[in-house]
């Protein structure tokens, strides 16, 4: 099949399937997670965020509920962090401020956080 070609057109042709299937096991697995999906929705958007916003989101993301909340950072002086987006409960809102807090680096939290409760079946009739 490639034996008219020359040896190096040959290794390009390798290297960029090789550079193509890498591609794809890593996007794979950064959709298959929901992490994953978070930091290709950051980069997308062009977010650029500081290194104590990633420890912040990273933290939050870990836990499984608040992964799944829309939940941004951003930090104003240094060590200050806001929290904003919606949540369900005071719980999750009391959640994510602590471990916001209890984050490296963090010395202030302000709360923006909204309570949106989940709308039940009865109240959609």
């Amino acid at each position: 099949m490639f034996d008219d070609q020359k040896p190096i057109s040959r290794m390009a042709l390798k290297i960029g399937i090789a550079g193509f299937v890498g591609f794809g096991a890593v996007a794979t697995g950064l959709f298959a997670t929901r992490k994953g999906r978070h930091l290709v929705r950051e980069a997308w958007e062009g977010r650029q965020r500081t290194r104590i916003e990633d420890r912040v989101l990273d933290a939050i993301w870990s836990d499984d509920t608040l992964a799944r909340r829309r939940i941004d950072v951003s930090e104003g002086e240094p060590g200050q962090v806001k929290l904003g987006g919606i949540v369900r409960t005071n719980d999750e809102r009391d959640l994510a401020v602590d471990i916001a807090a209890s984050t490296k680096g963090v010395t202030m939290v302000l709360d923006a956080l909204v309570v949106v409760p989940r709308e039940t079946k009865a109240r959609r009739l």
